[in-house]
C-alpha cells in the first residue's frame, strides 16, 4: 500500500496492516448530533501543493487535463429531505473517550461496487469536527488543529464483510495532518469537505486503479496487476482473475452480485496522542483530544422510499453514471491495531433502517460521503444500466426494476413518459452493444 502525508491538508509510504476478524449481527448505533455549520470545500493538488478553498460543494476536476469525470458519488447527505425534514446528522468515528464504541482510532469501513479496471485520480472526502481552531488568514478554513489527523485507506476486492478477508488488499492510504477545525464556539461543529488530486508526475502521481483484471494499470500509478494465486505458488495474475477465498467466486465479485467489491475507510488522531510527521515527538496536546471528529452521511442520486410498513429504503438512481452502486445501509467498524499489528473487526454496524418518521428528526442510512474521479473522456454506454462495464442480465433487470418504480432514467427515448417504447429502446441499445 502506499501512502502520502499533508500537514494542514500532508502524503507517506506504508504497509498495509493485516485485519483480524470475528463473526457478529450488525448492531445499531445512534447517529451524532449538534449544531453543525459547514465551512468551505478545499481543492489540494498532491503533485503540485496547490490549495483553493471555494464555498461548499463547488465543483473542481483534476488539474492534470481538467476534464475529470465523477465515476462514484454518494454526496446527498440529508437522506429525507423531499419529506421535509432540514435536520442533518454526522457520525463521529472518534471521542477519544476511552470507553465508548467510538473510542480512538477506531476504523470506520464503507463498501460499494464498481466496474473492472477503474482507475481513480481524485476522491472526494469530508470530516466534521468540534476542535477549537482559528482562521488567522479569514480565508474560511481553519488554520489547522496541532495533532488532529485522518487517514483514508482505498482497499481492492472487500465489501466490509466481518470474516473471510483473505481477499482484502489496500491500494493507497491518504494520511492528513493537522486537520482544519471547529471555528463556531462551544457547543457547536464545523464540517469540511475536499478533493483530493492524485494526478501527477510519474514520480509523484497517486492515482490508482480499482478491480484490475488485465494486467494493465490504464495508466495508473498503483494497482494490484500481480497478487500471488494461491492455487497455484509462486504464479502471480491481477487481483480481479482470483479466488484466494476459495469460495467459487472471484476475488472481484465476494458477495456475487456481478459487480466488483471495493472499500474506503477512515481513521482519525486525537491531538497529544501520536507523533503524525515522524519527529520523535507526540504532535498536539492531549487537552484538545476529548472532541468529536466524524465524517457526513451521504446516498448516491435516489429518493427516500416510503415501504408502508414503518420502513423506508433508499430508491438509487442507477441510471446516473455515477450512482453509488454497491451501496448498503451497513458499515464495518475495526478496532486499533494489537501487538500484531492486526486490526481487529468489531463488527457490522447501522443506526436502525433508514425512517423518516420521527417527529424529531430521522433515521439515517448508514452510508457515507464519499465520490470518486476518473480521468476525463470516459464513454457512457447507457444500456450498462448498472455501470459495470459489461453487458449481462444485471442490466436488464436493473432497468427493468427502474421501470418498474417509475423512475425517469428509464424513460429511454426521452419523452417524458414511461411506456413500452422505452422498453423497445433500451432493448435496441442492448442488443447494439457498448462501444
Amino acid at each position: 500500500m502506499n501512502s502520502v502525508v499533508v500537514s494542514s491538508l500532508v502524503l507517506v509510504m506504508s504497509a498495509g496492516a493485516a485485519f483480524g476478524a470475528v463473526d457478529e449481527e450488525p448492531v445499531a448505533l445512534v447517529p451524532s448530533s449538534g449544531h453543525v455549520v459547514q465551512a468551505a470545500h478545499i481543492y489540494y493538488n498532491m503533485a503540485t501543493g496547490e490549495r483553493v478553498v471555494t464555498n461548499l460543494h463547488d465543483a473542481t476536476s483534476p488539474a492534470n487535463d481538467l476534464s475529470g469525470d465523477s465515476i462514484w458519488a454518494s454526496l446527498v447527505r440529508n437522506q429525507c429531505a423531499d419529506e421535509g425534514f432540514t435536520t442533518e446528522y454526522f457520525f463521529g468515528v472518534d471521542n477519544n473517550s476511552l470507553c465508548s464504541t467510538m473510542s480512538s482510532d477506531i476504523t470506520c469501513l464503507d463498501f460499494g461496487d464498481i466496474a473492472l479496471d477503474t482507475v481513480v485520480d481524485m476522491v472526494h472526502i469530508s470530516w466534521v469536527s468540534a476542535h477549537h481552531d482559528v482562521d488567522l488568514d479569514s480565508d474560511g478554513v481553519g488554520d489547522g488543529v496541532v495533532g488532529l489527523g485522518g487517514e483514508w485507506i482505498y482497499w481492492d476486492a472487500d465489501n466490509g464483510r466481518e470474516s473471510n478477508v483473505s481477499t482484502r488488499l489496500p491500494l493507497v492510504s491518504l494520511q492528513f495532518i493537522d486537520l482544519p477545525g471547529n471555528l463556531n464556539g462551544e457547543g457547536m461543529l464545523t464540517s469540511y469537505t475536499a478533493d483530493i488530486d492524485l494526478a501527477g508526475s510519474l514520480s509523484s502521481s497517486m492515482t490508482f486503479e480499482i478491480g484490475d483484471s488485465d494486467g494493465d494499470l490504464q495508466g495508473a500509478a498503483f494497482g494490484h496487476s500481480a497478487v500471488e494465486d494461491p492455487n497455484n505458488p509462486g504464479t502471480f495474475a491481477p487481483i480481479a482473475t482470483l479466488d484466494r477465498d476459495f469460495d467459487g467466486n472471484p476475488d472481484s465479485d465476494i458477495d456475487g452480485d456481478g459487480l466488483f467489491d471495493w472499500a474506503w475507510s477512515v481513521r482519525f488522531a486525537q491531538p497529544g496522542t501520536r507523533d503524525l510527521d515522524g519527529d520523535g515527538e507526540i504532535d498536539g496536546d492531549i487537552a484538545d483530544s476529548m472532541h468529536t471528529i466524524g465524517i457526513n452521511f451521504g446516498a448516491g442520486e435516489g429518493a427516500a422510499i416510503d415501504n408502508g410498513d414503518g420502513t423506508w429504503t433508499w430508491d438509487l438512481n442507477t441510471s446516473d453514471f455515477d450512482a453509488a452502486n454497491g451501496q448498503e445501509d451497513a458499515f464495518a467498524l475495526f478496532r486499533s491495531p494489537n501487538t500484531d499489528g492486526e486490526i481487529l473487526h468489531a463488527g457490522f454496524f447501522w443506526f436502525g433502517g433508514l425512517a423518516c418518521i420521527d417527529e424529531n428528526g430521522y433515521t439515517p442510512s448508514a452510508s457515507f460521503e464519499h465520490q470518486l474521479f476518473g480521468p476525463g473522456g470516459s464513454v457512457c454506454c447507457c444500456a450498462d444500466f448498472n455501470h459495470d462495464g459489461s453487458l449481462n442480465f444485471f442490466d436488464i433487470s436493473a432497468f427493468l426494476g427502474a421501470f418498474s418504480a417509475g423512475d425517469l432514467g428509464a424513460d429511454f427515448n426521452f419523452d417524458g413518459t414511461l411506456n413500452f417504447l422505452d422498453i423497445s429502446a433500451f432493448l435496441a441499445q442492448f442488443a447494439a452493444g457498448c462501444p
